[in-house]
């Protein structure tokens, strides 16, 4: 019996899935969150990486890049965007610093952003 349920279970999210505005909703309404959720633990870890490198330019006296996004690109060990394809950013104070992800709204500022405030090292 529970193979069989099983199985028009599996008939009917095929069924589903082959008709495109079907498709579009199961997308949006079940995939989108589980990705969301796996991409958000993903991020402070990028960030983390992203400091320690920041923290080595400062320490050695480099300063702060002055081409944020070109310096994500060419110099940084990780992948200059975050998993919902927006660039990382840099917001710098006197005394510390923060790295962040406008998150899956890509608006920075808003209650999704992932962000770790550092710091500034002492050389």
């Amino acid at each position: 019996m529970l193979k069989n349920v099983l199985f028009l279970l599996l008939f009917l999210f095929g069924v589903a899935a082959a008709i495109p505005s079907t498709r579009a909703r199961l997308m949006n309404d079940v995939f989108h969150p589980i990705r969301d959720s796996i991409n958000q633990r993903l991020v402070p870890g990028r960030l983390e990486a992203m400091a320690d490198q920041i923290d080595v330019r400062l320490q050695r006296g480099e300063g702060f890049p002055g081409n944020w996004e070109g310096w994500l690109r060419a110099e940084y060990s990780g992948v200059p965007e975050d998993p919902w394809g927006h660039t990382y950013y840099l917001v710098r104070g006197r005394r510390d610093y923060t790295v962040g992800s406008v998150g899956p709204d890509g608006e920075q500022g808003t209650e999704d952003d992932i962000t770790l405030r550092r710091r500034i090292p002492s050389r």
